[in-house]
């Protein structure tokens, strides 16, 4: 499994296209937006490589990985998202609200009102719970819906490709953060929470450094030393026992 990454948005996350079957992908923590002059770079890469995404996946609601719904919700009208349900209110309805909470922290400077990019953001389709199977989260009616035309799409291939993927809560840098775990793969999308040597900050609201570390613990004990990580930040693609 190649997993395709492009850094984008105003703090380049790592903006993961997940391969399923045939053309159909995921879209994970997609950050392009008009700030940072990027938009249309997920959408171009989707078309340059022939790609159908059926989802987008959120590993936690923080500005930077979410400031690009808005572009792709332009391009692609029909693309459920998947939040944890206690990331929810970062993006739907006056998502401004927890957004400037942490911009008063992290506050991104110019003229630009990067505020636009974070008001009324489309809203979850999905409400993802640790132990969730991918393929219970996005249906079939979503797979098929993706494509167009006459094309007949493998959805019992892209629901396999699905079932491999599990949500793992790991709450420390947002209160609804996650990974996605695929074990035949030995894959791991971190998102904050795992960094290469590192770890997402914890001191942001609704962040917690005691629960930081349960959710390091928790990835540390139950997965092997040489799953893959994939983080929204930084270096990807290195073995979870470089952390250890």
């Amino acid at each position: 499994m190649e997993i395709h990454s492009l850094q984008t948005g105003p703090l380049e996350v790592n903006s993961f296209i997940l391969p399923l079957a045939g053309r159909a992908v995921l879209l994970v923590d997609p950050a392009g937006c008009e700030y940072s002059g990027d938009e249309n770079a997920i959408a171009r890469v989707l078309d340059e490589h022939d790609c159908a995404p059926v989802g987008i996946l959120l590993t936690h609601g923080h500005f930077d990985h979410v400031c690009g719904l808005k572009a792709l919700r332009a391009a692609f009208p029909k693309l459920p998202i998947a939040i944890h349900e206690a990331d929810k209110n970062y993006i739907g309805k006056d998502s401004q609200i927890l957004q400037g909470k942490s911009l008063e922290l992290m506050s991104i400077d110019g003229e630009y009102d990067f505020m636009k990019e974070l008001s009324d953001l489309p809203a979850a389709d999905f409400l993802l719970k640790d132990g969730d199977s991918l393929d219970s989260v996005f249906k079939t009616e979503d797979i098929i819906s993706a494509f167009t035309g006459d094309e007949v799409p493998d959805v019992e291939g892209v629901a396999n490709a699905l079932s491999h993927w599990k949500v793992i809560h790991t709450p420390g840098h947002t209160q609804g953060s996650v990974c996605f775990y695929n074990e035949s793969e030995k894959t791991l999308i971190s998102g904050d929470t795992v960094f290469y040597q590192s770890y997402g900050r914890t001191d942001l609201p609704g962040g917690s450094e005691a629960q930081m570390q349960k959710s390091l613990s928790k990835i540390f004990e139950s997965l092997p030393e040489d799953v893959l990580v994939y983080p929204g930040h930084g270096a990807y693609g290195f073995e979870l026992a470089a952390n250890q």
